[in-house]
This record gives structure tokens, C-alpha cells and sequence, in this order.
């Protein structure tokens, strides 16, 4: 959910590693102990998909080091902000069936009116918000997160209230940027809250109900939520800091009003149904995800190349040309990387603030895993 600098971490070059003999196993599992505790990282799960087939899946460490709680393929880690472009393909789903428009006004959707009191020409359309090019200035606010539950306060309540005057947060205009959508790529947590209440608007019902009940369902990703409720806590991966005083400092669960920026809590066994069937454009029983423009849409780079050479519809190019999106947040750090040609994508999740040696450690992984066929 932070503005992530980080894309550079995959955009490294291949080096050779001990790969030799087991070869279902890219890495083998005493390397990986030895990075972990080099690297301080308490849980991992990791994914290689080559030509949109599970090639390895593997999982290391403690979901709940306390508890002595081993991560497994079904543990539930928080993948922040790749939550993004997953409610993306829900949007394009929407488009499909003609209840939202790509370039329509988001006025002509939503409960409320949303105006950049600093233009009067132009509107903020569906994708501005996922292109982050809409003029809404980011947010991001842990204060505002709620412990172990998730927030008291609506998605609508919450947009309403920083981005239409006279709204509970509402600070002279601190929440909009001074150009006219489509000029500037800032990227921006609230905007891709606006565009999950869009959903909202249009359905009837939550984004959290209605992408479970559809996009979800339609990949038996039965280990994937947006919210906490409901959930078996203990099927959850803990968020740990590295602390000075304490080697694994956990954290509380977190429930954000603004969850569409980076609410999903998914396993790597269900991220990499997910991963395949955005690869084949295709649900579990065959079904398309996306009409074909759609998908084309999804993967089209959205923007001229003054502004971004990187951004498509929410999901972000790495410098190696992968697609996809990293997620970062209070004890978490993941990648999801694909490359749309090949078929080929790696899954990385760890349950660990984003810090030196985690970055260090996803470079690694990466490396490794891109070079495993």
C-alpha cells in the first residue's frame, strides 16, 4: 500500500546458484533456511508458473513464530497492494457487462460527486483511477486501520469524507492534486479505493461480496478474502518487524476502511490459480475471465510514454519487463510477476515489513526463481 520504489528488486541480472541435482526444487531447502536467517525472515511462500503451468510451489518458516505455526500452502499472508490490479479484473468484469464505462465520468456512477477543486474542465474516469492519473493525491494512513477487526467505517463513508467538501476530512482540498486527469502519473491508495466504490455503486453490494462471489469462486480460490471477518485467525500469517529489543516484533491484523488499495489476504496455492488463469484468461471450469478486448485492455500499456512506459491497468512493468505488482505493508512484503508472452510469473510472499534485508531477500528469490524452467 506505500508507494512502492521497490519495482527495481526484480530488475536484476541472473547468477549461478546450487541448483544442482533435485530438479522439481529450484531451491533447495537448507539454501533457503540459510537466507531466511541471514535475511531475517520469519515465513515464506513461493511460486514458479512456467507457460501458465504450476512448475514449484514451496513454503518455509512460521506463520506465528510464538506458536510455533508452520507457513502452509494454505496460509493466508497479506499481499497489500497487489490487491489492486485483482480488483481490477472484477472492474473489467463490470466493463464487460456494461455497467461501467473505461472513460465515463466516475460521476455518472457513484453516490456522491467527486470534483478537483483545482479545474472545471475534464472529468476523472475509470482509468485515471487505474493508471493512477486521476488528480486524487494518495492516502495512506495507519492510524486510521483498525486491530484485529475489520474497520467500522464504510468504504462511502470513508471516500466521502476526505474527498467531498465539508466531509470529516475533508482538508482544504489536501486530497487533490493541481493538474487535470491524464497529465501526471501519481500514484495514489485512495484513488483505487474511489474505483472499488465504484463497484459498490453499481452492484448493489460490497466489493468484498461481490469479487468473492465471482472472481474468486470462479478459481476455487477458497483461501482468499478481502475482510477479516470470518476468517480462522490462525490461518493467517502474523506481520513481524525486525526490532532492536525483539528479533520478531508481531503485529495486529489490520482492517482499513480503505481496503480495495490493499485489503486480499490470499495463500501462494491460491495466488497461483489466480496467476494461471490471468495467463490463460480462463476460470477453473474453462469459462473466460475477460471478453478478449478486455484482457488486451488489461494488458495494454495505458499511458504515453512522457507520463509511463510501465503502467497498464493497475498492474505495473518491472525493469525486466515482467507485469505485475508488488504489495508492501505493517509486516508484509510480496510480488506477483508475470510475463504475458511466455506464460512464465513468479509468486513471492513473505510476513515481514520491507526493509533492507527483506529486499535483499526478494532480489534473491526472484533471481532464482526466473532462472528455473
Amino acid at each position: 500500500m506505500k508507494i512502492l520504489i521497490v519495482l527495481l528488486c526484480l530488475a536484476i541480472a541472473h547468477k549461478s546458484f546450487a541448483l544442482e541435482g533435485e530438479q522439481s526444487n529450484p531451491l533447495r531447502d537448507t539454501e533457503v533456511s540459510k537466507l531466511m536467517r541471514e535475511r531475517d525472515i520469519p515465513g515464506l511462500a513461493i511460486a514458479k508458473i512456467n507457460n501458465a503451468t504450476l512448475s514449484f510451489m514451496g513454503v518455509y518458516g512460521y506463520a506465528d513464530v510464538a506458536n510455533n505455526i508452520k507457513v502452509t500452502k494454505e496460509t493466508m499472508f497479506n499481499v497489500a497492494s497487489i490487491s489492486k490490479p485483482i480488483m481490477g479484473v472484477t472492474l473489467l468484469q463490470l466493463v464487460d457487462k456494461k455497467l461501467l464505462s473505461l472513460d465515463a465520468n466516475i460521476n455518472d456512477y457513484l453516490p456522491f460527486k467527486i470534483d478537483n477543486p483545482y479545474f472545471t474542465d475534464g472529468a476523472i474516469s475509470l482509468r485515471n483511477l487505474a493508471t493512477h492519473t486521476s488528480s486524487i493525491a494518495d492516502y495512506y494512513q495507519p492510524d486510521s486501520f483498525s486491530k484485529n477487526n475489520d474497520s467500522p467505517i464504510s468504504l462511502e463513508q470513508h471516500v466521502k469524507s476526505l474527498l467531498v467538501k465539508g466531509g470529516s476530512n475533508y482538508q482544504s482540498e489536501k486530497y487533490y492534486l493541481n493538474h487535470t486527469p491524464g497529465e501526471e502519473r501519481k500514484y495514489s491508495n485512495l484513488a483505487a479505493g474511489v474505483a472499488g466504490l465504484l463497484i459498490e455503486s453499481v452492484i448493489g453490494v460490497p466489493l468484498f461480496d461481490y469479487s468473492e462471489q465471482t472472481l474468486f469462486q470462479s478459481l476455487k480460490m477458497n483461501d482468499t478474502a478481502w475482510l477479516l471477518n470470518g476468517l480462522d485467525f490462525r490461518k493467517l500469517a502474523t506481520p513481524y518487524s525486525i526490532s532492536d529489543t525483539q528479533k520478531f516484533l508481531p503485529h495486529a491484523h489490520i482492517g482499513n476502511p480503505q481496503y480495495p488499495d490493499g485489503g486480499v489476504r490470499s495463500s501462494i496455492q491460491d495466488l497461483t490459480k489466480l496467476m494461471i488463469g490471468i495467463l490463460k484468461n480462463k476460470d477453473t471450469d474453462g469459462n473466460k475471465l475477460l471478453s478478449n478486448s478486455s484482457y488486451a485492455e488489461m494488458l495494454t500499456l495505458q499511458l504515453p510514454p512522457d507520463i509511463s512506459k510501465s503502467q497498464r491497468f493497475f498492474w505495473i512493468d518491472n525493469k525486466m519487463g515482467l507485469t505485475g505488482h508488488m504489495g508492501s505493508d505493517i509486516g508484509t512484503f510480496c510480488a506477483f510477476y508475470f510475463d504475458p508472452t511466455s506464460r512464465d510469473g513468479i509468486i513471492i510472499l513473505m510476513n515481514v515489513d520491507m526493509n533492507d534485508d527483506s529486499i535483499q531477500a526478494m532480489q534473491t528469490l526472484a533471481q532464482y526463481l526466473m532462472s528455473y524452467k
